[in-house]
């Protein structure tokens, strides 16, 4: 699993996730162009939304149906599952691998971040 992706791709995951918590789990370039722009503030061009998700396919994050002269996509991981890869990845970079503490690290950011509302 490739997790090295940008601001968009992530957006684009995070739009699939929510289609697919929603039960659509069939979803064009259309479907996801339409909720990014209906959910985001920052508007993106169609060929944008498809040139990444063409990349996020080759990637092998994302899922690809043919039917027709149409494609449809779906996510090949969960985003527990990207979260949980990224937090190993992480651990092992800059934690000799040490999940715990990780762990804290985590807790006193949320703690700071609480404080700080």
């Amino acid at each position: 699993m490739n997790l090295k992706h940008g601001s968009l791709e992530s957006v684009i995951l995070n739009s699939l996730w929510e289609l697919e918590k929603s039960g659509i789990y069939k979803n064009s370039v259309k479907d996801v162009f339409e909720h990014i722009n209906n959910t985001n503030s920052t508007k993106r061009a169609y060929t944008t939304i498809k040139t990444v998700m063409d990349r996020l396919y080759e990637k092998e994050i994302l899922l690809r149906i043919k039917q027709g002269k149409k494609f449809y996509y779906r996510t090949a991981y969960s985003s527990s599952d990207i979260i949980t890869t990224s937090l190993k990845k992480i651990a092992t970079q800059y934690c000799n691998g040490d999940m715990t503490k990780l762990a804290q690290m985590a807790s006193q950011i949320a703690t700071q971040a609480a404080i700080r509302v």
